[in-house]
């Protein structure tokens, strides 16, 4: 691993001067914060739903799953969503891993669980439902999962030496030499960390992004609603809509390529098809090009 690297990422040495300076202006993850909201129109993603799903007797596809294939897509096509900031350096993620809590029964006295599951740039619709499934069943199972352990171990310390551990994890994870067996299983460590509101009835919020651990990208999925749209011919109707909530590190990337990001997320989530096959290579060259090192072009301000 060349000096610099990390586990989870590769230093980026390609910034411009101005981009370089920002981890060192904004020094940590709270005060370079963007709070992005936005209402998708979703009527033709539930098109699709009720067509792929005609027939069945449990739904295929669920509107998260389309929601996930869409941010995989997105992340793969725009590479710099997959960046964090750790040691005052630039890093690019070295897969696309997306985080999330899960409730272990569908009770309210059952206890919730953290996952991750890490995606290939190629996957389509059907192998991120795939892998949903499987990480869910982890997640909902018996067994204690990684850094559930990693609590029960560490709240049995006093709190002085808790505080001290705490300081010497931060301080291990801020040089980038943090054991990869932590990183890997630690759902702060991800691309993205998702929280689907809508399925309890909610409507989204904006979350705060962690000090600890990563991850550059929050996102709150609110409820589906009817919501009054102006159309293209300018008449307003009645749309089925459900509002985002996107909270998001200013320091990985620049305003232009969040603005270009959330319209190409827009497009595959009114556009589910497109997901049922994988990516061009063209698409993906930029995050194959990053993730392996190769991205030599230097950057410059938009």
């Amino acid at each position: 691993m060349a000096f610099g690297d990390r586990c989870d990422g590769k230093q980026i040495r390609t910034l411009s001067n101005y981009r370089r300076i920002y981890p060192f202006v904004m020094k940590t993850r709270t005060e370079s914060a963007i709070y992005a909201d936005f209402e998708l129109e979703v009527g033709k993603t539930i098109e699709y739903m009720e067509r792929v799903n005609f027939g069945l007797n449990e739904k295929k596809v669920k509107f998260f799953h389309i929601f996930l294939a869409s941010l995989v897509r997105t992340v793969a096509m725009r590479p710099q969503l997959n960046r964090f900031v750790m040691g005052r350096r630039l890093f690019q993620r070295n897969e696309i891993q997306i985080s999330m809590i899960v409730k272990k029964k569908l009770d309210e006295e059952s206890e919730y669980s953290n996952i991750k599951i890490t995606f290939d740039p190629r996957d389509t619709l059907d192998i991120v439902i795939r892998r949903m499934a499987e990480s869910l069943d982890y997640g909902r199972g018996d067994e204690k999962k990684h850094e559930e352990k990693e609590i029960d171990l560490l709240i049995k310390f006093p709190d002085i030496i808790l505080r001290f551990i705490m300081w010497i994890w931060r301080g291990l994870d801020y040089y980038g030499i943090l054991p990869a067996s932590i990183v890997k299983n630690d759902p702060m460590y991800a691309s993205v960390y998702v929280t689907n509101l809508g399925s309890l009835g909610l409507n989204s919020v904006f979350h705060h992004l962690f000090e600890y651990g990563n991850t550059s990208n929050f996102i709150a999925i609110g409820k589906i609603h009817k919501a009054p749209i102006v159309d293209e011919n300018g008449e307003l109707t009645i749309k089925d809509v459900v509002r985002l909530g996107y909270t998001l590190d200013d320091r990985i990337s620049e305003g232009i390529y969040f603005v270009k990001a959330i319209e190409l997320f827009k497009n595959f989530m009114q556009n589910p098809e497109i997901l049922e096959n994988p990516p061009s290579e063209e698409d993906i060259k930029d995050y194959l090009e990053a993730t392996e090192g190769n991205n030599v072009r230097k950057e410059t301000m938009a």
